[in-house]
Formats: structure tokens, C-alpha cells, sequence
């Protein structure tokens, strides 16, 4: 069975194309992992993923999570309402391409 999947990618060329949004009710909060939780990127990735067709990580071991997420381009970044967990990023740095990818 085939099913198609389509990908999204926003591309930022300059800050001059930037427009500024209305900042959100002080109900949300943004905030980076730190100290890393290798079983939240997994949770998030397994539970929003399954609607998305994410497979690639699904047979990771706990040490193949941990050293994904303890690798120094990799942050991660949860979205809270309140004190609830609503959504997770992670931002990848590409160093060889000064590049960062949204995942």
C-alpha cells in the first residue's frame, strides 16, 4: 500500500523578511530542554509522530535516543500551556551548511 506524504520547508534568506506576530497569552510558554530527557523527544516523537507517518526513529534503542539528543547541534525545545506539554521542536544545527533544520 502507497500512500504519499508531503513535506513542508520554510526558508528564511533574510531577516529583512521577518514580520513580527502578536506575542501569545502568558498562558504558553517556550522553553529548551536543558538538562536533556532523551524520553521526552521519544514520547513527543512517537505520540505526535503516529499522525504523521514519523517511522525513521520507531526501532531506536534508549542509547540510540540518548546520543541523538545529547549530540551538541541538537536542541530541543517543548511548547507548554500552562504547566501542560502541547508540543515539542527540536532544532538542528548543520555546521558543514550553517544551516539549522526545524524538526
Amino acid at each position: 500500500m502507497n500512500e504519499e506524504v508531503k513535506r513542508n520547508y520554510l526558508e528564511i534568506k533574510s531577516l529583512l523578511d521577518l514580520k513580527e506576530g502578536s506575542k501569545p497569552s502568558d498562558d504558553y510558554s517556550l522553553n529548551l530542554v536543558d538538562p536533556i530527557n532523551f524520553q521526552l523527544n521519544k514520547f513527543f516523537y512517537k505520540t505526535i509522530g503516529k499522525n504523521h507517518k514519523w517511522i525513521d526513529r520507531l526501532s531506536w534503542s534508549e542509547e540510540k535516543w540518548i546520543n541523538y539528543v545529547s549530540n551538541k547541534n541538537i536542541s530541543t525545545y517543548v511548547f507548554k500551556f500552562n504547566d501542560d506539554l502541547v508540543g515539542f521542536f527540536e532544532l538542528i544545527f548543520h555546521p558543514e551548511k550553517n544551516e539549522i533544520e526545524i524538526a
